[in-house]
């Protein structure tokens, strides 16, 4: 009887062992995951910041006339010479919709579209907000849409935020999570303060 106790004892501690290295071995799995779709939305969100300064720092550059030709909180048209090399382009930035991404499991997720001459391109970088705020000279906000030129001559600064969020789910003990990074930033254009360069 003695022997028969020992093995039931055996057996329910082996039970409880097993249970606790399945439970450790999923804490473990679930935090790759995390820092892995944390790493993958960080490096979304710095290669999407230096893309925009880099292009808003330049719009109107080499520009001879109206150097912004339409502006919204979801999109932006502007002249320059994004490689310097006496080129003009046509730059459009513009957010797309959920609907025109599908292969996430992140329902909020929607692309960005880059066009640069005849060229659009678009971008799937996770994200689930993307807006765009224009200020005047004295740093007041001006409403978009702003389609005369009346009002796009008033642009002297842009205020541009975004968040991106990563495309699958972050499974934690308590409930499902997004890796997520925010970024904000104004950018005032030199060529936009009439300083030509």
């Amino acid at each position: 009887m003695s022997s028969f106790l020992d093995i039931i004892m055996s057996t329910i501690l082996f039970g409880i062992l097993a249970l606790t290295v399945a439970r450790v071995q999923s804490n473990i799995n679930s935090s790759m995951c995390q820092n892995q779709f944390s790493v993958v939305t960080q490096t979304n969100a710095v290669e999407l910041a230096r893309q925009i300064e880099s292009d808003f720092a330049k719009i109107g550059h080499r520009v001879s006339g109206q150097k912004i030709l339409w502006a919204d909180s979801t999109g932006i048209r502007f002249l320059a010479d994004l490689t310097n090399k006496s080129v003009v382009n046509d730059v459009r930035y513009l957010a797309g919709d959920t609907s025109h991404v599908k292969g996430t499991s992140n329902t909020g997720d929607f692309p960005l579209f880059r066009r640069v001459g005849s060229q659009t391109v678009q971008q799937n970088w996770g994200l689930t907000y993307f807006r765009i705020t224009y200020y005047d000279s004295v740093y007041n906000r001006i409403p978009t849409p702003i389609t005369t030129p009346g009002q796009i001559e008033r642009i002297r600064a842009i205020n541009v935020g975004f968040r991106i969020e990563s495309p699958e789910p972050v499974y934690s003990y308590y409930d499902t999570t997004w890796a997520a990074v925010t970024w904000e930033k104004t950018i005032i254009p030199r060529n936009l303060n009439n300083l030509n360069y």
